[in-house]
């Protein structure tokens, strides 16, 4: 079930990774397809499990379909914003299925989060929201191995110290700031 910090960093979310029906290669990270608020696509399988519609979403994309849209994106070239792979044919998702989906990934970060970080159930909902802005876009494992010293800081209280060890490298500088703010306020 959804906290209310998780539904309070939705707009944030969607500032920082955007809101995009369609798939595409990620510019942060070349080469992945991607889809909705920064979901990865590692697969055409796995593009298979979200439920894209045809141009006009009313009729449901085959596996065969969502397969081939998958590697029509794959092999575009990296580096351009989300509307460079977006067609006329390019399939495309619901919003309420964007979002539904965004919620079930939020509820799992939520849940190590609260399995990783022994006081996370205790900390103020800003801080919740800093430490699932980076676990949604380092991964989990990124977020609690690679940063023990912003982690102390959070088990100490110590949010000025968190502010400072935040820092993400490959993010864009107002993401960062929005993180180190949370810890801060």
């Amino acid at each position: 079930m959804s906290q209310p910090y998780e539904i309070s960093y939705i707009p944030f979310c969607r500032q920082f990774e955007g809101n995009i029906c369609h798939m595409y290669l990620d510019s942060d990270t070349p080469g992945n397809v991607t889809t909705g608020n920064g979901f990865l696509i590692p697969s055409a399988t796995a593009a298979c499990t979200f439920l894209f519609y045809l141009p006009g979403l009313h009729t449901p994309a085959t596996a065969q379909e969502i397969a081939a849209e998958y590697w029509r994106v794959k092999a575009m070239p990296s580096a351009h914003s989300a509307t460079f792979y977006d067609a006329p044919s390019a399939l495309q998702l619901k919003q309420e299925d964007i979002d539904s989906h965004l919620l079930a990934e939020l509820d799992k970060l939520d849940e190590g989060l609260s399995a990783g970080i022994a006081v996370f159930e205790a900390l103020p909902d800003v801080w919740k929201m800093a430490l699932m802005d980076m676990s949604f876009n380092l991964g989990l494992h990124g977020l609690l191995a690679g940063y023990p010293e912003m982690l102390a800081a959070v088990q100490a209280g110590d949010g000025a110290t968190a502010a400072l060890q935040c820092h993400r490298n490959g993010i864009s500088a107002a993401r960062n700031a929005w993180a180190a703010a949370q810890f801060t306020s």
